[in-house]
């Protein structure tokens, strides 16, 4: 029963340090990818200086160019009626709260003196 608990621990631990270095990850490559985007001579030599012409399968140009979807619009099937046709039951009357203050009360602390 203890070394149930003590594997379940360890197992979370692990989990969790996996996810934290997972998510570092992808927020270090995020970044590069930002800072390659952002600066031409970076981008240059992480091609090591040869030019690579028009680069469509970078992933820097990707990464700069945005997201780009070359599919059609996707229709969406509208609501079918089961019979649910009747509108809902509404309240005949509105109860509203009543304000706290009449007033704003004013931003500042009260001047003593």
């Amino acid at each position: 029963m203890v070394g149930l608990r003590v594997i379940r621990r360890l197992k979370n631990r692990f989990v969790g340090s996996l996810r934290r270095l997972m998510a570092t990850g992808c927020a270090a490559l995020v970044f590069a990818l930002g800072v390659f985007a952002a600066s031409p001579v970076l981008h240059q030599q992480l091609h090591h200086g040869v030019d690579a012409g028009h680069d469509d399968g970078c992933a820097v140009v990707l990464f700069a160019s945005g997201v780009s979807v070359p599919l059609g619009a996707i229709a969406i099937a509208p609501p079918s009626a089961h019979g649910s046709d009747s509108a809902r039951e509404t309240a005949e009357q509105i109860f509203l709260a009543s304000p706290r203050y009449l007033r704003q009360p004013e931003r500042g602390p009260p001047v003593l003196g």
